[in-house]
């Protein structure tokens, strides 16, 4: 990708033709002459101030960009404590803690056991933008990854909407997956939305029925629920792997292939019958889960991967206290509803990090702003090479500038503008911006 003329943070800004940059250099002392007009210096340095307009922008866009070019919002660079830029101290718990030459630009990372969180009280609004670098650190030198978080719900990883293998079914409402995989085939009466759900509401299976799904699995796959029968008090976890006995209750492989929900017509529990996925609710004494009084079978936090988990991922699954959630869908950071922003560890086999033996999780170059960031600005932050920030301050670059500076931002005056693009008619702005260089 090519240099942009100017950038901050690495987000490029654009600058118009008609109101180019301008530099204005700005002595650190002065020059004048004296009584006998022999010309005196007392500077010691010349800095500079750009200015320059940014041409026609939607309003939403326009938005944004004053709110980058004024620096708003708190960064951390972790220098040997988790104040942030603008001076707001955390609260903790647990006992996070910061290391130099552990974070992505070699400087300092924030370092986070199970069990740890650290907030601050950014009173962040309703539209925001939370950005980090992570990783988990097991030993096996595990890459960095950039995060961003938007208050729409929106999860970024390195730029992209993650779009993790599998199915998972909360079945609150209806026997159709999250991901919008809907059930070909029923026998008996099944039913979703029904109460006393391991983490909700949960799906029904009358004695004799079945509920099937056309998962199109090959040979390599894992199905997991949560089960019980109606008449029992307590849930079991079940996972089924391909050629191995079950995962029951955290244990590896306690239990036979054919002792859970998961049905297979031919026996064979290594490649399922048309790689669909079937449950079923057995009557009397016979395989699956005993049911010597017919009774319903419910069903919670059914989840189907088109690949075999280790071992390792067997405990923290059945540890979990919430249904699983595909890996890649959850980031470390929250945000509550006065607007505190808070980091957490993240443990176990979902979500956001794939982290079965609970190592620790470094966090680095962790940003908060209070306004939503434009999608067109995911990949050049991620490829930016360097820390954003620190607020308000910005590292600008670019090939309209001599070098990289230091500088803070001030978004000026601006003017409503409204055009057609193609049958849209848009409402929009352009505006004037100094950038003034710190020493």
């Amino acid at each position: 990708m090519p240099s942009p003329y100017l950038a901050l943070s690495g987000i490029p800004v654009p600058v118009s033709l008609s109101s180019g940059l301008r530099y204005s250099p700005v002595l650190l002392g002065e020059k004048v002459r004296t009584f006998n007009g022999f010309p005196r210096s007392s500077a010691r340095r010349k800095l500079y101030a750009y200015e320059a307009g940014t041409g026609p922008l939607p309003l939403a866009e326009a938005a944004a960009l004053r709110a980058l070019i004024d620096g708003e919002g708190d960064s951390w660079d972790f220098a040997g404590n988790m104040l942030s830029s603008r001076g707001l101290w955390p609260s903790t718990v647990g006992a996070p803690w910061v290391l130099p030459d552990s974070g992505r630009y070699e400087a300092y990372g924030l370092w986070l056991n199970a069990g740890d969180t650290v907030s601050w009280a950014t009173q962040l609004g309703e539209a925001w933008t939370v950005g980090y670098w992570a990783r988990v650190a097991d030993g096996t030198g595990t890459n960095w990854r950039h995060y961003v978080q938007r208050a729409d719900g929106t999860l970024y990883v390195d730029a992209v909407v993650p779009n993790p293998e599998g199915h998972t079914w909360t079945f609150e409402e209806g026997l159709t997956s999250a991901q919008g995989l809907a059930a070909s085939g029923t026998t008996g009466t099944v039913a979703a939305g029904v109460t006393s759900g391991r983490f909700g509401r949960c799906a029904s299976i009358s004695a004799g029925g079945t509920v099937r799904w056309p998962t199109g699995l090959g040979i390599q796959w894992t199905v997991a629920y949560w089960a019980r029968l109606s008449t029992d008090a307590g849930w079991t976890h079940y996972i089924h792997r391909p050629g191995v006995n079950i995962s029951r209750n955290g244990g590896v492989n306690n239990a036979p292939p054919n002792g859970g929900a998961l049905y297979s017509a031919t026996g064979d529990y290594t490649q399922l019958p048309g790689g669909a996925v079937t449950l079923l609710c057995s009557s009397g004494s016979g395989g699956g889960i005993g049911n010597p009084n017919n009774a319903p079978l419910l069903v919670d936090d059914l989840v189907v991967l088109p690949y075999t988990v280790p071992n390792s991922w067997v405990a923290p699954w059945y540890a979990a206290t919430a249904p699983f959630r595909l890996p890649g869908t959850v980031g470390l950071a929250e945000v509550d509803e006065a607007g505190a922003l808070t980091v957490r560890h993240r443990a176990g086999v979902s979500g956001g990090f794939l982290n079965p033996t609970n190592d620790p999780v470094v966090v680095s170059d962790l940003v908060a702003l209070p306004y939503t960031v434009p999608a067109a600005w995911l990949v050049p932050w991620r490829d930016a090479g360097a820390p954003f920030g620190p607020l308000p301050y910005h590292r600008a670059t670019g090939t309209g500038l001599h070098r990289a500076v230091v500088v803070m931002g001030d978004a000026g005056q601006g003017e409503a503008l409204e055009w057609w693009d193609g049958p849209l008619r848009v409402q929009g702005e352009d505006f004037t911006f100094t950038l003034q260089e710190a020493p």
